[in-house]
């Protein structure tokens, strides 16, 4: 989630980058965000509101309304507002650049807007093919057209290892290793759109081209971004991913704000946990007798490789949703609504 900022426009700023659109850029990161503090919204306004009165017409009366506002703006913007602290500081000696305004954001920034919109365009594209698949009973096969990666050095052998195509290669499987059943699904990619990579040749390649040009891009768009420093050659990410090394623990407990796993400060002050393991055989008994009176919670571990998310892998095991709001709303001795009696 975090891909897509607070505000969920991370990607939207990507697009108008894509589209050499800079005013449009920072217009996105400037404009009033829904849920702020009284205290930003009246600053985003009052950015908003910056040519009110001004005759558009008269290009030094915008410059001059422009370098004033930006300057009153900047002395508001909150501690935390570093991207808005940037152009605003950009726009005071060079009012109505654009372009540098948002080339004063700091690069992993920058680059960070073009990566949300890769991985917004991706996500879009694994639903089509995951549910493509789902519809016709196959979604735990590979398919015609679908790509594999047949090359993938780590750092130690070449590549650029989980991000970047340097020591990957790909392959579109055929028929032929369909039959032979060549590849598992755990093999198929996905790529993220970019000028280096592969597209799928079946309809999830269709979808890429769809979804871009519902943005008012192409595939070439990622071929001419017009801010030199930003690389958007693409990568490939796997559409499945299965955690290794998964293992489970049934705790017992009466505080809902107490650790379930020992931290490292118990570890070396050698303190004890106050749950009850009642994995364990010798421990059933004592479940079913203390089940009603306390908390039921399960520890879980697991192994993800690079570029794979415990909180998303968490998401489809407990198939609940992973946004601020419903987290916020979350209750510390367990969400009763699921039928799930007193659970954490």
């Amino acid at each position: 989630m975090q891909r897509f900022g607070k505000f969920h426009d991370t990607h939207l700023v990507g697009v108008a980058v894509l589209k050499g659109d800079f005013e449009k850029a920072c217009d996105i990161i400037m404009r009033t965000k829904e849920k702020e503090n009284e205290q930003s919204v009246s600053t985003r306004n009052k950015w908003s509101n910056r040519f009110d009165g001004i005759n558009v017409e008269d290009h030094d009366a915008v410059r001059e309304a422009e370098m004033k506002c930006a300057k009153i703006v900047m002395r508001e913007l909150g501690r935390f507002m570093n991207c808005e602290t940037s152009i605003v500081s950009s726009l005071s000696r060079n009012p109505l650049d654009y372009k540098k305004a948002f080339g004063s954001i700091s690069k992993h920034m920058r680059s960070m807007f073009l990566h949300a919109y890769q991985s917004y365009i991706w996500n879009k594209a694994a639903s089509h093919r995951i549910g493509m698949a789902i519809a016709d009973g196959s979604d735990k096969e590979v398919r015609v057209g679908d790509l594999v990666l047949v090359e993938d050095k780590g750092l130690e052998d070449g590549g650029n290892g989980t991000s970047g195509l340097k020591g990957k290669a790909v392959k579109e499987v055929s028929q032929d290793d369909v039959e032979m059943c060549k590849y598992s699904i755990t093999d198929v990619v996905l790529p993220l759109a970019g000028s280096k990579i592969e597209y799928p040749s079946d309809s999830t390649g269709d979808v890429y081209e769809d979804l871009l040009a519902n943005d008012g891009l192409t595939k070439e768009s990622f071929d001419n971004v017009l801010d030199r420093e930003l690389a958007v050659g693409g990568d490939y990410r796997k559409v499945l991913c299965k955690p290794l090394d998964v293992d489970f623990e049934i705790k017992l407990y009466n505080d809902p704000t107490q650790p379930l796993v020992k931290t490292d400060l118990m570890e070396v002050t050698n303190a004890s946990l106050d749950c009850v393991d009642v994995t364990a055989d010798e421990n059933e008994r004592l479940a079913e007798k203390s089940k009603d009176q306390m908390i039921v919670g399960m520890v879980i571990g697991f192994t993800l490789p690079p570029s794979a998310y415990a909180t998303i892998a968490l998401r489809e095991l407990t198939r609940r949703p992973t946004s601020a709001q419903y987290q916020t709303e979350l209750l510390l001795e367990g969400d009763c609504e699921a039928n799930l009696g007193k659970s954490s």
